[in-house]
């Protein structure tokens, strides 16, 4: 270029980008196989021929031999040291001792003749934190779901009383202490809730049966199936369709009356609990059971103000 550039009088940079420099200048490294070195040995040491060696390798002409030419007298060393590094025989600083190179020269050379030693196995943990933190929240929905108690899954798992109520504390808006009065149906539900990111029903609805004076703090014995739906009062109803005792098509055909009207009625009897029927539908079955409570109690102190 320097001669071009004299010769017609122009600036070398004028000349540059008619290399093609500015885009073929990354480097492609030609990985060779292990055998490619175990191969030339042979030749080194006149057991093979380079034709020979082209056969089993696989690999041009020029590539072998530019390795050879390159390495020379100290293909030998070059090859004993890899063999021997890949053997753990020796260690790196050794090695590089050896062939006379730094470490990155040398995890160049393992690589380009076959002897990368591959992924590095980690030497610390993998951090569990995230584990911990599931492992924890599942702990503290058992307990707020009355399944067990904080004693008991101290003792399950191994960890502190202490460590379980702060998760509690963690997820939960209510202390234990409150929920210990709650029945198992409301405490399931609100460990639902506590576990997904579904709205929030359960501490209203607590709330609404404490300020009606509905909350007993006990759960309430279902009544049996009715063999007909048609004189029942409204809740009745609602609660069987809640209890899958019957379908909302099946209370209406039994009452002769048409299941959109039935489904206004079930709105306006669950109004006060600021509810409709169609977001009651979509709720998961322990809200049902929850609701279901409500509604038998409310249908307790009617019977007991009939009587």
């Amino acid at each position: 270029m320097v001669k071009v550039a004299n010769y017609y009088d122009v600036e070398i940079r004028d000349l540059v980008h008619l290399t093609g420099s500015d885009k073929s200048n990354s480097i492609n490294v030609v990985l060779k196989p292990r055998m490619v070195l175990a191969t030339l040995m042979e030749v080194f040491q006149g057991r093979l021929t380079l034709d020979q060696a082209l056969n089993l390798t696989g690999c041009s002409r020029i590539s072998l031999k530019l390795i050879l030419t390159h390495w020379g007298d100290e293909l030998p060393t070059l090859y004993t040291t890899l063999e021997q590094l890949d053997q753990k025989r020796i260690d790196l600083d050794e090695a590089c001792r050896r062939l006379n190179v730094t470490k990155y020269t040398l995890h160049g050379i393992r690589r380009k003749y076959g002897y990368a030693p591959g992924a590095i196995k980690r030497s610390r943990p993998l951090p569990t934190l995230g584990k911990r933190r599931e492992e924890g929240k599942e702990i503290a929905l058992q307990c707020v779901a009355g399944r067990t108690t904080v004693c008991e899954a101290s003792s399950i798992y191994g960890v502190s009383e202490r460590t379980i109520f702060r998760w509690i504390d963690a997820i939960s808006p209510l202390k234990m202490m409150e929920l210990s009065g709650w029945p198992k149906v409301f405490r399931e539900a609100l460990a639902e809730e506590l576990g997904s990111e579904m709205p929030k029903y359960i501490q209203k609805w607590v709330n609404f049966s404490k300020e009606h004076r509905l909350f007993t703090g006990n759960q309430r014995k279902y009544p049996e199936t009715p063999e007909s739906w048609k004189s029942l009062p409204l809740k009745r109803l609602l609660v069987g369709v809640l209890m899958g005792e019957a379908s909302l098509e099946e209370v209406a055909a039994s009452r002769g009356a048409d299941p959109k009207v039935l489904r206004n009625l079930f709105t306006g009897d669950l109004r006060p609990m600021e509810l409709t029927f169609e977001e009651v539908e979509g709720l998961p079955n322990t809200h049902h059971l929850a609701l279901v409570e409500i509604l038998l109690a409310i249908l307790d102190r009617k019977r007991k103000v009939v009587e």
